[in-house]
């Protein structure tokens, strides 16, 4: 547990078990708690996997514990925090993975910690200027089957900006909601982290997001289904190496992802499957027959389109879950990661136009587009 000041000073207390953990939080006001969630109650126990969420709920419920400002779940087991995550995301905080095999953890918590001090020093609360943002690598089909979406779009100029951007508004909740869109000038990670580093400076959005058409990997996913990238990383990132005469590339990974609170969301609506009809049965054109589906998992991003099976084959060995392969899921990620306050909650739903494979085809192009902006429209009016 830690106590941040303005000046770059810090104390730091450690806690190893529920108990002493309490004593501390009775005492201090905390600016970040760095929770196991598998805490054991007393020293003399062995740990729960409930812990850390039972220390989290007494604290924020007794008015005994001073509440800290920030709080970072960190466990080495998948199931836990697939179980923890939804409770931390209904206070926005999150839960991290810790892999002694990579240092994406530490970073997490270095960021955090950064975005704290930054806070502190300015001395006042950071505020958005619209609630979305919505990026695509390409006008059509993607943008156009955004600006498809009934919500009232118009031009918006920006001076001395040449993107066009399109400004439009959604209800939900009953109020009524900002949104600008925009089209990056070609495709790949350059132009997409351009384009969102841009939008987040001129319009401070709340939620940063990415949509448009994707090759996924087949027998993981169908045409059209969304996938809805966490974690996603640039699979050409590494270096190449000589062995026994002959170049090697060793792959190395840094992988960024949605937030635990947009996981939450994303879960539950991909349980919805009466959307997903619903979404699939209003498209008039062709489609495939097969059922539509939200699937949530690892997509990865590269420099270049891929229509060849032994490269996709290769960059499954990076991430055995992978789901799909597009050219800049991970340049949003990282935009909206290193932005400065206030920060976007950023994520990236793109539907399946071809598999990464030798057998590429372009034919339910115009379809993935739709169900990917449809996704956006359920997320974001009825979910977030």
């Amino acid at each position: 547990m830690k106590t941040l000041t303005t000046r770059c000073e810090y104390a730091i207390d450690v806690a190893h078990d529920a108990v002493e953990a309490k004593t501390h939080l009775r005492k201090s006001d905390y600016d970040l708690v760095v929770l196991d969630v598998a805490l054991p109650e007393r020293a003399d126990k062995i740990p729960s996997p409930e812990g850390g969420i039972l220390l989290l709920q007494e604290v924020l419920d007794r008015e005994v514990y001073k509440t800290p400002r920030e709080v970072v779940g960190l466990t080495a087991f998948e199931d836990v925090l697939d179980r923890a995550a939804p409770r931390f995301a209904e206070d926005l905080w999150q839960v991290v993975l810790y892999d002694p095999a990579t240092d994406a953890w530490s970073e997490l918590l270095k960021r955090k910690v950064r975005h704290i001090l930054m806070a502190k020093r300015a001395g006042h609360d950071f505020e958005y200027d619209v609630d979305l943002c919505v990026l695509t690598a390409v006008h059509d089909p993607e943008l156009s089957a955004v600006l498809a979406l009934p919500w009232d779009w118009e031009v918006l100029e920006v001076s001395g900006d040449s993107t066009q951007y399109r400004r439009g508004k959604f209800k939900r909740g009953g109020e009524l909601k900002a949104v600008v869109a925009a089209s990056a000038p070609r495709m790949g990670m350059p132009a997409a982290s351009v384009l969102a580093a841009r939008m987040i400076y001129n319009f401070h959005p709340r939620y940063l997001g990415m949509v448009g058409i994707t090759a996924g990997i087949r027998g993981r996913c169908e045409l059209g289904d969304v996938l809805a990238a966490d974690p996603s990383w640039d699979w050409g990132s590494g270096k190449w190496i000589i062995r026994d005469g002959k170049p090697v590339f060793l792959p190395a990974p840094h992988q960024l992802g949605v937030n635990s609170f947009i996981r939450g969301k994303l879960s539950a609506m991909a349980q919805n499957h009466t959307l997903w009809d619903g979404i699939r049965h209003e498209w008039q054109a062709a489609k495939p027959n097969t059922t539509l589906q939200l699937r949530v998992g690892p997509l990865a991003s590269g420099a270049s389109v891929l229509a060849a099976g032994e490269q996709s084959e290769s960059i499954k060995l990076q991430n055995r879950k992978v789901t799909g392969i597009d050219m800049e899921a991970y340049a949003v990620f990282a935009a909206s990661d290193e932005a400065p306050l206030p920060q976007p909650k950023a994520f990236v739903l793109k539907g399946v136009s071809d598999f990464a494979d030798d057998e590429k085809d372009d034919t339910f192009q115009t379809y993935a587009a739709y169900t990917s902006a449809r996704a956006l429209r359920a997320l974001v009016e009825d979910f977030l």
